[in-house]
């Protein structure tokens, strides 16, 4: 093992709704050296999918991927829109939280990046979201410390971009920007102040379920439906092959939209029962197709703007972050309504986890400097052992078969004392029924209407 290798890191995670990735920041001595994406299988960008094995563990990413066309029953994915939710996701034969799903997927990226280094990150820190709140935060801190991840730090997606685009372009105190990004599953845009260490958010936060990476590719999928619709309807999904077929149709799709932001063109391998061709699709037509979609971006970030009381005019940056970041038309668009060009980095999808890699550096670094660490209000951390936690509020999974997986109390705390009152009324009111039939059978001039009428008071 070399040097380099043996040197403390801190881990940076992305966890997008369909993609996850990774960064990693090393400490020289008495320096970090800059934040730097690590790749977690074939390449730096995975999908956030997870697939349940016959030995009760799971795989991730590409892996998991795969198995949808043959198990897909024991496969996982859109889980991190689903935190929070009251019935947890079936996979296979096992109802399992949300929340079980997320920590599942950010513990086996840490076991990934820990063997690759050798050791484990000192410490870890994950963007998010932007539409977690305080709820659903505290449901992934409680299931990441039953995987034994105790000290971990959570940060919005819009924040880690923040940090990530300070450390390359200097932003002034007080200054904002705002962090759009369109995400593989929705859209969101946050006003952002800079308050060093880190930044403050202004206004309100706007999310939206479109556009969406996903929209982009649909649109895709639809040109090559309208050039081969006859032999997509004639495919049989309970075959194997075929459905396999789709499958890569899609991935091809996914594929186009990402080479068309720096292509002039792109060729697709259509791969169908009895058929084997190309289908190419150039910039300008996949413009047309997107345009509807990418024009509601400027709109969007305005009226984020607007919540905070500013104009564009304000703004020290218009920061743009995914994937789709990269797309020429994109750029244009904001550009001329905004009035600025935007700011996108060489690898927009990395940006995130790239700021959660520095955000887990301020936290390391500020551990022994409280002063410091009283100037940010953008980390949002548990500290301790797991002790300081409930374990028993979910059981642990036990191998297969069976495994007894309950969706945990989603009822916030508050509402312990309203829950008891309600059973104590309950309780009340069966005693009035059973009291009222009684009187029923003894004494017949007994009104049941008067009975009931007090058991709908109780209940009210």
């Amino acid at each position: 093992m070399t040097r380099r290798d043996c040197m403390p890191y801190v881990l940076g995670i992305h966890l997008g709704a369909t993609t996850t990735t990774a960064a990693i920041a090393r400490r020289d001595g008495s320096r970090w050296v800059a934040a730097a994406p690590v790749p977690l299988a074939a390449g730096p960008v995975m999908p956030t999918v997870l697939c349940k094995v016959q030995d009760g563990s799971f795989v991730a990413g590409d892996a998991a991927q795969r198995q949808e066309i043959t198990h897909h029953e024991w496969v996982a994915r859109g889980f991190t829109g689903r935190l929070g939710d009251d019935l947890p996701l079936l996979v296979g034969s096992e109802f399992i939280p949300a929340q079980r799903l997320v920590a599942t997927m950010i513990e086996w990226v840490a076991d990934v990046v820990a063997h690759k280094q050798g050791h484990p990150a000192e410490h870890i820190a994950i963007a998010h979201s932007a539409t977690w709140g305080p709820h659903r935060t505290h449901l992934v801190h409680q299931a990441l410390a039953q995987q034994g991840l105790a000290d971990v730090t959570l940060l919005a997606e819009p924040m880690a971009v923040a940090l990530d685009y300070a450390a390359k372009q200097h932003v002034a105190e007080h200054e904002p920007i705002v962090v759009a990004n369109v995400g593989g599953s929705g859209f969101d845009a946050t006003v952002l102040r800079r308050r060093a260490p880190g930044f403050e958010v202004v206004g309100s936060p706007l999310n939206a379920d479109h556009p969406s990476g996903q929209d982009l590719d649909d649109e895709i999928f639809a040109a090559v439906r309208a050039e081969f619709g006859d032999r997509l309807d004639a495919l049989d999904l309970a075959d194997l092959n075929q459905r396999a077929a789709l499958a890569h149709l899609r991935a091809e799709c996914v594929r186009a939209k990402e080479a068309l932001s720096h292509q002039p063109g792109v060729r697709l391998r259509v791969d169908l029962p009895g058929m084997g061709t190309d289908f190419a699709l150039s910039r300008s037509r996949y413009e047309q197709l997107a345009r509807p979609h990418l024009e509601r971006v400027p709109e969007l970030i305005l009226q984020a703007v607007q919540s905070a009381t500013l104009s564009p005019d304000d703004l020290d940056s218009v920061v743009l972050a995914g994937g789709t970041a990269r797309t020429p038309l994109l750029k244009q668009l904001v550009a001329e309504r905004l009035q600025r060009p935007p700011q996108v980095d060489v690898a927009p999808e990395l940006a995130a986890a790239n700021g959660a890699a520095l955000a887990a550096v301020q936290v390391v670094s500020t551990d022994t400097d409280q002063s410091s660490m009283a100037e940010t209000n953008v980390l949002m951390r548990i500290e301790g052992g797991p002790e300081d936690f409930d374990l028993d509020a979910e059981p642990v999974a036990a191998p297969r078969p069976p495994i007894e997986v309950e969706p945990m109390p989603l009822e916030p705390p508050d509402e312990d004392r309203a829950r008891r009152l309600k059973i104590i009324k309950l309780s009340v009111a069966a005693v009035l029924i059973i009291g009222g039939l009684l009187l029923t059978y003894f004494v017949p001039n007994a009104s049941i209407g008067s009975v009931l009428s007090a058991f709908q008071h109780m209940r009210q």
